[in-house]
C-alpha cells in the first residue's frame, strides 16, 4: 500500500480496519428495515467516524449515503431526494435549520426524517488506538510503538496520535502533531478535517491574514467550531470585509450567521442574493438578529413576522409557526396596552398565523385565527372607516380557511360581505380598490360552485371577467394576471356548461399571452403554450375538432422549443400536450399509428424522468397500452397494462396528491377500452377511484370522478357476476349526494347514470323497490333538466315502469308515483 502520511488518515481508504460502533449498526439495521422512504442524519463532530460508519453500513444495505450533507446547496438535496434509493443516509456535523429544511421538505416527497447522534468512545480509545498504532506501523514497515493513549477528543484525532508515535514522535499536543504531518507530507492538507487543521495552526500566528477564497472561507469557519481562537479571526473577516458574502458558500455563511455581528453586517447581502431563495440562511441571520438586538416590542414583533415568513419560504414551516405565535403574543401585549395603535397589526398578525397553520395543516386553528381577524378588523372598521379595506380582505382570508375546511355556506357568506365591502370600496376609489374587486369577485364565483349555486356563479363570474378586464385596460401591468385570471374562470364556466363562453374566455387569454410573449418570451411563451393547450381542450369538447388540433398543435411546437432550452419540468410538460394532442387527432380522424406515434414519444420523453415523474409516466404508458388495444395488438396491450397497474401500485402518496388527478384519469380511459368482462378493467377503475378519493377536497375534479369511479366498478364487477355489486351501485349513489350539492346533481346526467344503475340492481334482486321508485323518478327528472337525449329520458321512464311491475302491489306504486316529491332527501 503505496500512500502517503496524510492519505494513511483519509477514511476513503480505510487502513485502520473498522471496528466498533455495533449499537450504532443496529440502530442503522433498525432504521433500513422500517417501512416507507425515509432520510436519516447521522450527525456527530469532525472526526468521530461518521464517513467510516457509513461506508461500513452502505457495503450490504441498499442505501445511498451523501457526505457532508450540510456543505450541499438544498436544491441538490432536493433533487437528490427525489431520485432512488428509498434510503437515504445524510453525514453532517451538526444538525440545526438547515436539517429541519431537509426533512420538512423531504417530508413532501414521502421521506420519513430520523435522526442518529454519533457520539465520541473514550471507553474504546485504548483499543483503538492499539489497532491503529499496529495498523500504520505494519503498512510503513516501522516497529509497534509502546506508548499511552493520548486523551483525543475523536477518532481522528487519535489516529493521528498513532500515526506520529509509530514515526517516533511522543507530544500529544494537537499543534505539534498537526505541525509534524505538515512537515513530512505538505501535500496532505487540500481538504476536510487535516486541511482545517492545517489552517487553523497557521492562523495562530496573528501576523498571517486567511485567503479569503470561496473554498478558504469554508474551511476557515468549520475550523472555527473545533479551535477556540478562530471565531474571533472569523468575526474579524467578515465585520471588516462584508462583501465577502457575495461570493461564500451557504454553508459558510450558515456557519457565521449565529455571529451576532457577523449577521449585522452581511443580512443585507444575503436577503437581496437569489442564491438564497428557499434557502434557510436568511432565516438563521433573522433569528440571530432577533435574539440580539435591541429592538422596541413593536419592532421585535415586526421581526418575528419577518422570520416566519423567511422560514416559510425555506420549508422551515414549523419554525416558521413557532415565529408567528410569538409575532401574535407581542401583538397581543401591545394592543392590550394601545388597542387603537395596535389591533390592526394584531389582526395582520393573525393572519400570518392562519398561513402557518394551513402549511402545517391545522386547518381548524386557521380558521379560529381568521375568525378572530375578522373580529378586530370589525372593531377596527367601526372606529374609523379607514379599516374597511383591511376588514375585506380579512373576509375574503376568512373565506378560503372555511372552504379548504369544507364549510361552504360560511365560506360563501364571507366572501359575500368581502365583495360587497370592496364594490362599496371601487365605487369611492375605483382607482384603488377596482384589484382587490376584480379578485374577491373571482374568489365569490368559486365559492358560489362549491355552495351549487350554479346560475349565480356564472353570473358572477361574467362580472368578474368584465371587472378584471376594466383593471388590465386602465394598468398593463396587470394584463399577465388577466390572462391567467382569464383561464381560471374559462375552468369555471365549462364545468357549469358554459362552453362557449370558456372558450372565448380562452381565447381572450390567448391573445393577451400573445402579445406579452412577443415583448418577453422568457416568462411568457410558458404561459401561452399552457393557455393553448387549454383552449384545444375546449375546442374538443365543444365539438370543434379542426380548431382544437390547431390550438394543439401550437401548443407542442412552443413546448418543443421550451423543452429543448429548458430542464426536465419543461420536458414533462411537453410530454403533456403530446397526449392532449393524441385525443384531439382522434377526434379528427386520425389513424391509430399516428396516435400510437404521438402517445409513445411522450413515454420516451418521460422515461429517463421515471424517478421524478412515475405519476405522469404511469399516465402516458396508460393511454398508449389503450391506443395497442385499439390497435388489435392485444399481447402488446396486457404487458403494458400489467407495467402501468404495478408502477401505480408503487406510488408514493405525495406523488399520488400531487399529480393523480391525470394519472387517475389515464386509468379509467385505459379500463374503457378493455371488455367490460375484463378484470383488468375492474383493477384500473378501482386503483382510479382510490387516487379520486385521496383528492378529495385537493382536487376540484375529484367531487364528480369519485362517484362516477364507483360506478363504473359497480358495473363492471355486475357483469362479471360480483355479489357485491349491489353495495356498489348503493355507494355510488351515496357519494355522488355527499360530494355534490343538490344544485349541481339536479342536472348531472352522471348521478342519473348512477340511479338508474342503482334501480336496475334493485329490480333484479327484487329489493329495496319503493326507494327504487324514488330513485328512478329522480333519474328522470335530472335528464330532463340536463336536455338529455329523447332516448336518455325515455331510458329512466322505462326504469320507472320496471319497478312498478315488480312491486308487490303495482297499483299502490302508481299512486305513491304519482305524489313523489321533486327529490329523493
Amino acid at each position: 500500500m503505496d500512500l502517503s502520511p496524510g492519505e494513511l488518515l483519509d477514511p476513503s481508504h480505510e487502513v485502520v480496519p473498522f471496528h466498533g460502533r455495533s449499537a450504532e449498526l443496529r440502530a442503522l439495521t433498525r432504521w433500513l428495515a422500517g417501512g416507507g422512504s425515509s432520510v436519516l442524519l447521522l450527525r456527530g463532530p469532525a472526526g468521530v467516524g461518521k464517513t467510516r460508519l457509513a461506508r461500513r453500513f452502505a457495503r450490504d444495505a441498499p442505501v445511498r449515503v451523501v457526505d457532508d450533507a450540510d456543505l450541499l446547496p438544498w436544491r441538490d438535496l432536493h433533487d437528490l431526494l427525489r431520485e432512488p434509493p428509498t434510503r437515504v443516509l445524510l453525514l453532517a456535523r451538526a444538525g440545526g435549520w438547515w436539517w429541519s429544511a431537509v426533512r420538512q421538505r423531504a417530508a413532501d416527497l414521502g421521506h420519513r426524517g430520523v435522526e442518529l447522534a454519533l457520539e465520541p468512545d473514550p471507553h474504546g480509545h485504548a483499543a483503538s488506538f492499539a489497532i491503529a498504532c499496529a495498523r500504520f506501523a505494519d503498512v510503513l514497515g516501522l516497529p509497534h510503538p509502546v506508548t499511552r493513549p493520548p486523551a483525543a477528543a475523536t477518532y481522528h484525532d487519535l489516529h493521528l496520535a498513532a500515526l506520529a508515535a509509530v514515526h517516533g514522535v511522543r507530544s500529544q499536543d494537537p499543534v505539534d502533531l498537526v505541525r509534524w504531518l505538515v512537515s513530512v507530507d505538505p501535500g496532505a492538507t487540500t481538504r476536510g478535517r487535516l486541511a482545517e487543521d492545517v489552517l487553523a495552526v497557521t492562523l495562530l500566528d496573528e501576523r498571517i491574514e486567511p485567503e479569503a477564497t470561496p473554498a478558504a472561507l469554508e474551511t476557515l469557519v468549520r475550523a472555527a467550531d473545533r479551535w477556540a481562537h478562530l471565531p474571533r479571526r472569523v468575526e474579524r473577516l467578515f465585520t471588516g470585509r462584508p462583501e465577502l458574502a457575495a461570493t461564500a458558500t451557504g454553508a459558510t455563511l450558515r456557519a457565521v450567521a449565529v455571529l451576532p455581528a457577523v449577521a449585522r453586517k452581511v443580512a443585507r447581502h444575503v436577503f437581496d442574493d437569489a442564491r438564497f431563495h428557499g434557502d434557510p440562511l436568511p432565516a438563521l441571520l433573522t433569528r440571530t438578529l432577533l435574539r440580539h438586538g435591541t429592538a422596541s416590542r413593536a419592532e421585535l414583533a415586526e421581526l418575528h413576522g419577518m422570520l416566519g415568513a423567511r422560514a416559510a419560504l425555506a420549508a422551515l414551516r414549523e419554525e416558521a409557526l413557532e415565529a408567528a405565535r410569538g409575532e401574535v403574543a407581542l401583538y397581543r401585549e401591545l394592543a392590550a396596552v394601545d388597542p387603537v395603535e395596535h389591533r390592526s397589526a394584531l389582526a395582520d398578525a393573525l393572519g400570518d398565523l392562519g398561513l402557518r397553520l394551513v402549511a402545517v395543516d391545522r386547518g381548524e386553528e386557521a380558521v379560529a385565527a381568521a375568525e378572530e381577524a375578522v373580529e378586530l378588523c370589525r372593531v377596527a372598521a367601526r372606529e374609523d372607516a379607514d379599516y374597511a379595506p383591511q376588514l375585506a380582505g380579512a373576509l375574503d382570508r376568512l373565506s378560503q380557511r372555511y372552504a379548504a375546511t369544507g364549510r361552504r355556506d360560511e365560506a360563501l357568506a364571507a366572501v359575500g360581505e368581502a365583495a360587497e365591502l370592496f364594490r362599496e370600496l371601487a365605487g369611492r376609489q375605483h382607482a384603488l380598490f377596482g384589484l382587490d374587486l376584480a379578485k374577491v369577485t373571482h374568489h365569490r364565483a368559486a365559492r358560489l360552485v362549491d355552495a351549487g349555486h350554479l346560475p349565480e356563479a356564472a353570473h358572477t363570474a361574467r362580472l368578474a371577467l368584465a371587472r378584471w378586464r376594466s383593471v388590465a385596460a386602465a394598468d398593463p401591468r396587470f394584463e399577465a394576471e388577466f390572462a391567467r385570471t382569464l383561464v381560471s374562470i374559462a375552468s369555471l364556466l365549462s364545468s357549469f356548461g358554459l362552453a362557449g363562453e370558456a372558450v372565448a374566455a380562452v381565447e381572450e387569454a390567448v391573445a393577451v399571452l400573445r402579445r406579452l410573449a412577443r415583448a418577453n418570451p422568457r416568462d411568457f411563451e410558458p404561459e401561452l403554450a399552457g393557455a393553448l393547450g387549454e383552449l384545444a381542450g375546449l375546442l374538443h369538447a365543444r365539438g370543434r375538432p379542426l380548431e382544437a388540433a390547431r390550438a394543439a398543435e401550437e401548443a407542442v411546437l412552443l413546448r418543443r422549443h421550451l423543452a429543448r432550452a429548458g430542464g426536465p419540468d419543461a420536458v414533462v410538460r411537453l410530454a403533456a400536450v403530446l397526449g392532449a394532442q393524441v385525443e384531439v387527432l382522434a377526434a379528427n380522424g386520425a389513424r391509430v399509428p399516428e396516435l400510437l406515434g404521438v402517445a409513445e414519444e411522450a413515454v420516451e420523453l418521460l422515461r429517463p424522468l421515471a424517478t421524478r415523474h412515475p405519476a405522469a409516466l404511469a399516465a402516458a404508458r396508460a393511454r398508449v397500452a389503450g391506443l395497442l388495444l385499439r390497435a388489435g395488438r392485444e399481447y402488446e396491450a396486457r404487458e403494458v397494462v400489467d407495467e402501468v397497474l404495478a408502477a401505480v401500485g408503487d406510488l408514493p402518496r405525495h406523488v399520488v396528491l400531487g399529480h393523480g388527478a391525470g394519472l387517475a384519469a389515464a386509468l379509467r380511459a385505459l379500463a374503457d377500452e378493455l371488455p367490460a368482462t375484463d378484470e383488468q378493467a375492474a383493477f384500473l377503475v378501482e386503483r382510479a377511484a382510490v387516487t379520486w378519493r385521496d383528492l378529495l377536497g385537493r382536487h376540484r375534479a375529484a367531487a364528480a370522478a369519485l362517484p362516477a369511479c364507483v360506478h363504473r366498478v359497480a358495473v363492471l364487477r355486475h357483469t362479471r357476476g360480483h355479489p357485491d355489486a349491489a353495495d356498489l351501485a348503493r355507494w355510488a349513489v351515496l357519494l355522488w349526494q355527499l360530494t355534490r350539492t343538490p344544485g349541481e346533481l339536479a342536472a348531472d346526467p352522471r348521478y342519473a347514470e348512477a340511479l338508474l344503475f342503482r334501480v336496475r340492481v334493485c329490480v333484479e334482486r327484487d329489493t329495496d323497490l319503493d326507494r327504487a321508485l324514488l330513485l328512478a323518478h329522480r333519474a328522470a327528472e335530472v335528464l330532463r333538466a340536463a336536455g338529455a337525449p329523447a332516448e336518455a329520458v325515455l331510458r329512466a321512464v322505462g326504469a320507472v315502469d320496471d319497478v312498478v311491475r315488480a312491486h308487490a302491489d303495482p297499483e299502490a306504486a302508481r299512486a305513491r308515483l304519482r305524489g313523489m316529491p321533486a327529490t329523493p332527501w
